[in-house]
């Protein structure tokens, strides 16, 4: 059975999600001009699609104001999805207040009942900092990132959409360059209680921003790979080549943590379900072509 979880360590965790991003936060009209000096300092680091979107192979997508490419096995198509936004009032917590934005759903996506739902998501960023001060201080911490790609990463990597609950590792990040924009992709999971890194919670996602400084681009994309349980359960034991949980011992939980991260990191890319290559090429496809 199950054990338990204490309050005290859930509380934790989901302390830590709170704390996620930098306190420092860019006046909002300095995002255009931070942007555009993030481009120009990425040239020699991150790696640029040499070609247009038309010319990858895939499904052209053209949506509310975004275009990109699904590469083929990925998925078959996508949706656009408008939010309506919510506005800070004082019973909704911080991690529920956004503007109106889209969401891009991906349909006949290659792996089913994962956790997540694969998506992109397109965020004003301007309105977005406006009405949520700990997405504008993360939103600041990806600047940093984008325009200091030698400097040593966070203990956690900026995220949107906002979740209750806790980034508990990340790894593979690779800052990625899009059709008029740059960014940065990893692998994560997260958590509100103790659990194993597992193949049904844990995902590829990219974090952005357009060059202009106007639109924040974050995509979720469920992965898989044979050395992770299949679920956070006891009954899904972690393989035999995956890195030990200890269900009795969640003090030894990090230990976890760090292995699966050192293993994920020495994984050959294109070994993943979908191959994470395979999703740096979508990614790099997106071109923000309108008004979402």
């Amino acid at each position: 059975m199950k054990k338990k979880i204490g309050a005290m360590t859930l509380l934790l965790l989901l302390l830590s999600a709170c704390g996620n991003a930098a306190t420092a936060t860019a006046p909002v009209d300095e995002v255009s001009t931070i942007v555009a000096g993030t481009m120009q300092a990425l040239t020699a680091t991150a790696p640029t699609l040499e070609l247009p979107p038309t010319q990858i192979s895939g499904t052209n997508v053209l949506l509310n104001g975004i275009a990109f490419v699904i590469p083929p096995g990925i998925a078959t198509g996508a949706l656009a999805e408008p939010q309506e936004a919510v506005p800070p009032t004082e019973n909704v917590p911080w991690w529920e207040i956004h503007p109106a934005y889209v969401e891009y759903p991906l349909q006949g996506y290659v792996l089913s009942n994962t956790f997540h739902a694969p998506k992109v998501y397109v965020y004003p960023v301007n309105e977005f900092i406006q009405v949520n001060a700990d997405v504008a201080a993360g939103i600041d911490q990806l600047k940093t990132i984008l325009s200091s790609p030698t400097q040593p990463l966070p203990e956690n990597l900026p995220f949107l959409p906002t979740f209750n609950a806790a980034q508990v590792f990340y790894s593979n990040e690779q800052l990625i360059t899009f059709q008029n924009g740059s960014g940065i992709r990893y692998l994560t999971q997260f958590d509100q209680a103790p659990a194993p890194v597992n193949n049904h919670a844990v995902f590829y996602t990219f974090q952005g921003i357009t060059s202009d400084g106007q639109y924040y681009v974050s995509a979720i994309l469920p992965v898989s790979i044979g050395f992770l349980a299949e679920y956070a359960s006891p009954e899904y034991p972690v393989p035999a080549d995956g890195i030990p949980f200890d269900w009795d011992k969640y003090e030894n939980i990090q230990a976890h943590f760090d292995g699966v991260k050192q293993k994920l990191n020495g994984t050959d890319p294109s070994t993943f379900n979908p191959s994470l290559l395979t999703l740096d090429e979508m990614i790099q496809s997106i071109s923000i072509t309108g008004n979402p």
